[in-house]
C-alpha cells in the first residue's frame, strides 16, 4: 500500500465513454475528449462496415459539462467559425450529431474542438448559457 508521501500515480481522466458492437461482439472504451470517442468509433467502423457505437458523458460524472467546438476549416466561411458551446449532460447517449446551446446542430465528425477562451464565441450561446461571469469584489 502507498504511504502519504509516495508520489501519486498520474491517472488519465476519461470523462467520455464509447460502447458498440463491432463483428458481433461488445465494445467499450474510455475517452478523454470528443475527438478521441471519434477516433475510437471510426475505428471500429474500419474494422467492421456494420460497427454501430454511441458515446456519452459516463453516468457517475459528478456534473453536467460544457464543450465548445466550431465548425472544422473548410466547411464554412471563416467569419461563421463561431465557437459554440455544448452542454453535456452525464449518461445521455450521444451519436452522430450534437445539438449547441443556440440550436445549431453539428456532426461530430464536422467539430473542431477547442478549449476555453478559444475563438470567437456564437453569441446566441452565451446568452443562451446559464453561466455568468463574476467580477472580482462585486456583490453577486
Amino acid at each position: 500500500m502507498p504511504s502519504c508521501t509516495e508520489p501519486a500515480i498520474s491517472r488519465r481522466i476519461s470523462p467520455f465513454m464509447v460502447v458498440g458492437r463491432v463483428r458481433e461482439q461488445e465494445r467499450a472504451a474510455r475517452a478523454e475528449t470528443p475527438a478521441e470517442a471519434l477516433d475510437a468509433m471510426l475505428a471500429w467502423l474500419d474494422e467492421d462496415d456494420d460497427a454501430a457505437a454511441v458515446w456519452y458523458l459516463r453516468e457517475d460524472w459528478p456534473a453536467p459539462v460544457t464543450l465548445v467546438g466550431r465548425p472544422a476549416p473548410g466547411l464554412i466561411g471563416e467569419v461563421r467559425r463561431t465557437a459554440h458551446l455544448f452542454p453535456l449532460e452525464p449518461g445521455a447517449v450521444l451519436y452522430g450529431s450534437v445539438t449547441a446551446r443556440c440550436g445549431a446542430e453539428l456532426y461530430l465528425q464536422e467539430i473542431e474542438w477547442l478549449s476555453v477562451g478559444q475563438g470567437m464565441p456564437c453569441e446566441c450561446c452565451l446568452a443562451l448559457s446559464d453561466t455568468r461571469p463574476r467580477l472580482e469584489g462585486l456583490p453577486r
